[in-house]
């Protein structure tokens, strides 16, 4: 048993960190089931780390769900209202689970509760803003489409008011893929980080929405049973870690090849001068 917490909390002894010699000319789809066998057990310790973040969340869900089945009324506006705080509780939890996978993603090292502690301190203003956001706009989405959805008989052009806020609801939800890795990453305003974010979403839609989707089909998997065992082992930090290894190629892809050839073309004239 004492083996078990010792894996849980180092890592696997016969499975070390990985050498940049290691994974040199790998394929980024081989290096995420390398590093993801690596770092097992620091993705489950992590996942109980992070979930402790969502409690309130988790239980004012749960709370709502017994409503709804024993008055069998919709979703209530006070429900999204009471939301935002518990979101906004997550924010910077949030900045820093992307730091250490983001991290890990990358083959870089991150230590579970240092880097994590570290990430949070140092970004819990954005995070927190960006969760208010979150949570303005889940409000926002769950009133347009409950309006709509009440008047879709009347016309044509209501109809395609509301499927059109579902899909802003989705790209939505898809821009946040993108941007608490760009919280941690980047010293940006969160506006500039909102454009980005938008921008990234659309430049590979497509795939962009299947990642989306594989990681919310394995987070709803785990939430079958709310306050499930298997979603506080793994249903934040495993779909996360597929999330942020897109992303990670995303952003190497569009961002971060021009900013190291900004930063050889000054230590270029650097060198010269």
């Amino acid at each position: 048993m004492a083996g078990f917490f010792h894996r849980m909390y180092y890592g696997d002894p016969r499975k070390p960190d990985l050498k940049k010699e290691d994974v040199k000319g790998s394929s980024r789809f081989k290096l995420f089931f390398t590093v993801l066998s690596v770092r097992f057990w620091q993705l489950i310790q992590l996942n109980l780390l992070y979930a402790v973040f969502w409690l309130p969340s988790y239980i004012w869900l749960y709370i709502q769900g017994l409503l709804m089945q024993q008055t069998n009324q919709p979703v209530t506006l006070e429900f999204f209202i009471l939301m935002i705080p518990c979101l906004m509780l997550a924010g910077p939890a949030t900045a820093g689970v992307t730091y250490v996978i983001r991290n890990w993603a990358r083959d870089d090292h991150a230590w579970v509760w240092s880097d994590f502690k570290d990430a949070f301190k140092e970004n819990w203003k954005q995070s927190i803003l960006m969760m208010l956001i979150n949570g303005i706009a889940l409000l926002l989405f769950s009133v347009n489409v409950r309006f709509y959805g009440s008047i879709v008989s009347e016309g044509f052009f209501y109809l395609l008011l509301y499927y059109f806020m579902f899909i802003l609801a989705i790209i939505f939800v898809m821009m946040n893929m993108f941007v608490f890795p760009m919280i941690v990453t980047y010293r940006l305003k969160l506006r500039q980080i909102l454009r980005n974010a938008f921008i990234l979403t659309m430049v590979k839609l497509p795939l962009t929405f299947v990642v989306f989707a594989l990681a919310g089909f394995l987070m709803y998997l785990s939430l079958v049973y709310l306050l499930s065992i298997p979603f506080f082992l793994v249903g934040l930090t495993f779909p996360a870690f597929i999330v942020i290894s897109y992303v990670n190629w995303i952003l190497d892809k569009y961002i971060n090849i021009h900013l190291d050839e900004e930063k050889e073309e000054t230590e270029g004239e650097e060198t010269e001068s």
